[in-house]
């Protein structure tokens, strides 16, 4: 079979200025996957970063064709059609998207979805979700319409319409802006603290939490209000995430990670930790799994999604559905005994998997040298080490960060004892508070109790 990876990007990329480190390197993760499947030519279409699908060790060299596996990049602002184009220059049997994220937008995943309608009309087979359902994953405003109507758990919210916010602007006839009374008179009535979010930016990136109706109006007055906004409850619990693999009408709800929260409360991708996975029936795993699997018949998924959510008061509550690739993905390729690209096979429908599901941690680590980042990966129970550094970044919460995942693990006393022996070798390099809070997480979720 023929079988094509493919992904956009919507931001110019330059290597001197980002770097993506990844341990296992992509074209070992790729011959692996060659020599494990040598009946199959695999074949990538893809601008560059192309995240998760090439790095340095692809970028660096003159030759991208090795065993059975040939790259392609496109230029940028390469169009829906050019990308199409090429795919089926390729003459595929299957084109699998393989969406990942990007800020300030989190938008690559309706340019892919464009790029599998193309596809799907001249007959290809397509694993990408459809455009409307990857449009309202980008929007946070339409999500949560989506969610309401159909009476999915989900926090109550104010959506503010920024050109109607600041109307009365240049119309020298508006004595008062009627809109922006509305928008007060609605937040006044939520249950505060709220989180007021960017509704077309990137996860967390952004997002300004207030505690009172005062501090709510003085953020929304301000000059940080430049664009639609969601205005919503913080709903007070534990942070999960979980993913859905398939397509209609055979998908794949597995039980979810929890993540650690930031000093405000909210999930951070680079500081947030994640264990999993969650079965401790304390939280209700079944009763999530069937919601997320009606949600997934409702959007019809095509390949790999995942939701953002809070466990609260015994009930589970939806933040954010995303369209694409996670944060939790290789994490829960871990859990599955999967390599990255073997997962997106599975929810390919290409391959199967035995059901047999495992434990894993994502732990973060500062900007660590590549000797260290060697040594982390050589640890027999590490799965995958990751580093994105920003080299032109003017602060330090702009550097970037590493990302040590850990290999399956048959508990999560298993997953724990890895870590002190993480903590141990590598105490110097390792953020206190990575490792507290992964050993809070496992006092939260650990099953028995």
């Amino acid at each position: 079979m023929r079988i094509l990876f493919y992904s956009t990007n919507s931001n110019y990329f330059s290597k001197e200025k980002i770097d993506f480190t990844l341990l296992p390197n992509c074209k070992t993760q790729w011959e692996n996957l060659a020599t494990k499947f040598c009946e199959h030519e695999f074949f990538i279409v893809a601008q560059k970063p192309a995240m998760f699908l090439a790095d340095n060790s692809i970028f660096d060299v003159a030759r991208r064709n090795f065993k059975n596996v040939e790259f392609d990049f496109l230029g940028e602002k390469s169009s829906a059609e050019d990308f199409a184009n090429l795919i089926i220059s390729k003459n595929p049997d299957i084109a699998i998207c393989a969406t990942y994220w990007t800020q300030p937008f989190d938008w690559l995943s309706i340019k892919d979805s464009l790029i599998g309608e193309i596809l799907c009309e001249k007959k290809i087979k397509t694993i990408c979700h459809p455009v409307a359902t990857s449009e309202i994953c980008f929007d946070k405003n339409k999500t949560h319409n989506f969610l309401v109507q159909n009476n999915f758990n989900c926090p109550k919210a104010v959506y503010v319409h920024h050109e109607m916010f600041y109307a009365e602007r240049g119309k020298l006839c508006v004595a008062e802006n009627v809109y922006k009374e509305m928008i007060f008179s609605q937040i006044k009535k939520l249950h505060f603290p709220v989180v007021i979010k960017d509704t077309l930016g990137l996860s967390s990136f952004g997002m300004d939490v207030a505690k009172t109706f005062a501090e709510a109006k003085h953020i929304l007055l301000s000059k940080k209000n430049n664009g639609d906004r969601l205005v919503e409850e913080f709903i007070e619990g534990d942070s999960f995430g979980i993913e859905v693999y398939g397509s209609e009408n055979n998908y794949t709800v597995l039980p979810p990670l929890i993540n650690s929260v930031n000093q405000f409360g909210l999930t951070s991708p680079k500081q947030n930790v994640k264990l999993g996975v969650v079965q401790n029936e304390k939280f209700k795993v079944e009763e999530l799994k069937s919601e997320i699997l009606r949600l997934s018949k409702l959007l019809h998924f095509c390949g790999t999604a995942q939701i953002d959510l809070i466990f609260s008061n015994d009930k589970w509550y939806i933040i954010e559905i995303n369209s694409r690739i996670s944060g939790m993905t290789q994490t829960m390729a871990a859990c599955m005994n999967f390599s990255l690209y073997e997962l997106l096979l599975f929810s390919a429908g290409i391959i199967e998997w035995d059901k047999n599901l495992f434990y894993s941690l994502n732990l973060k680590f500062p900007i660590l040298s590549f000797e260290d980042l060697q040594k982390l990966k050589n640890e027999d129970f590490i799965f995958a080490v990751n580093m994105l550094e920003n080299k032109e970044a003017k602060q330090l919460r702009e550097i970037g960060y590493a990302e040590v995942i850990f290999k399956k693990s048959n508990s999560l006393a298993e997953v724990m004892q890895n870590l002190e022996t993480v903590h141990e070798k590598f105490s110097e390099q390792m953020e206190v508070i990575f490792y507290n809070n992964a050993k809070a997480l496992f006092e939260r979720v650990r099953e028995g109790d």
